[in-house]
């Protein structure tokens, strides 16, 4: 019998399971709803969602009001009775805490909203992490090759004749 196997661990997975999905998480869930929404409507879309969220006993930490936004690249659903393809949505995430049973119990809820194109539940930290844009990048002028070895390569200058060239240089 391998070790992975043995009853002892079987049953040790099953009470970390358990202790698993009783903790309480910080999670994110980030959605996209159809761009066929009337905007007027959106507000209630959003209240429905964190409706879904509510009843299944989590708290919302933090959202964001979704924003109508072009997509990276079309996405289609089935809607009715005909897959329609979409570029455009409204965007926005929710933080909840919750467990993981309630985390399951929420994604499905998600599932079956008909006016959400796409949703991403990931597991995530409380604090709001805010990464900003990488600043732009500045050029450093480069230093021609040609010109170090060329310089390089010239003869020794003697003492007096570094002089004399400091001289015509202040004179001028």
């Amino acid at each position: 019998m391998s070790e992975e196997n043995t009853p002892v661990q079987g049953a040790e997975r099953a009470a970390l399971s358990v202790t698993e999905a009783g903790e309480r998480r910080v999670y994110e869930v980030g959605y996209l709803l159809l761009p066929s929404i009337v905007e007027n409507d959106v507000p209630r879309e959003v209240t429905g969602l964190k409706d879904i969220i509510e009843k299944e006993g989590a708290h919302s930490i933090s959202e964001e009001f979704p924003k109508f936004r072009p997509l990276a690249y079309p996405m289609r659903k089935h809607v009715g009775s005909a897959w329609e393809q979409y570029s455009n949505a409204y965007f926005g995430w929710i933080k909840f805490e919750g467990t993981g049973e309630e985390a399951k119990r929420i994604e499905a809820g998600f599932r079956r909203t008909h006016t959400v194109l796409r949703y991403l539940l990931v597991k995530t930290v409380r604090e709001h992490v805010l990464v900003g844009a990488r600043p732009p990048r500045q050029e450093t002028p480069r230093v021609k090759r040609e010109a170090l070895t060329s310089a390089e390569s010239s003869a020794p200058v003697s003492e007096a004749e570094l002089d004399q060239s400091i001289e015509k240089l202040i004179a001028e």
